[in-house]
């Protein structure tokens, strides 16, 4: 063992010369004007701003007119689709709430 070399290494944190607190860009900066994304949602959650993004109604408008054009009623579409009838009427009304997995279905089927 004398061949290896041991001796103790110290790993210390350098001292940020930017502690001081009128610089804005300072993290430590309790004047830092940076939001997180936590705070903001809950502002959003408290003004009650927060909304889910909805279905864009020309899609369903267009589902509506390919449906309509293969002679399929939206039991006929919502089980080709594997999905209840429920989600392809409120599609179709503008009212579904976004979900780009569907909308990838109803695509292929679409096309």
């Amino acid at each position: 063992m004398e061949h290896q070399d041991w001796t103790p290494v110290v790993v210390k944190k350098k001292n940020n010369k930017d502690n001081n607190p009128d610089n804005p860009g300072n993290p430590g900066n309790p004047g830092n004007h940076e939001k997180s994304k936590v705070t903001k949602l809950e502002e959003q959650v408290e003004e009650g701003t927060m909304k889910h993004k909805k279905m864009d109604i020309t899609f369903g408008k267009t589902l509506q007119k390919y449906r309509l054009s293969q002679g399929y009623t939206q039991k006929d579409l919502a089980t080709k689709l594997n999905i209840p009838v429920k989600d392809i009427n409120e599609i179709e009304a503008g009212k579904a709430k976004h979900n780009g997995q569907l909308m990838g279905k109803i695509k292929r089927i679409m096309k």
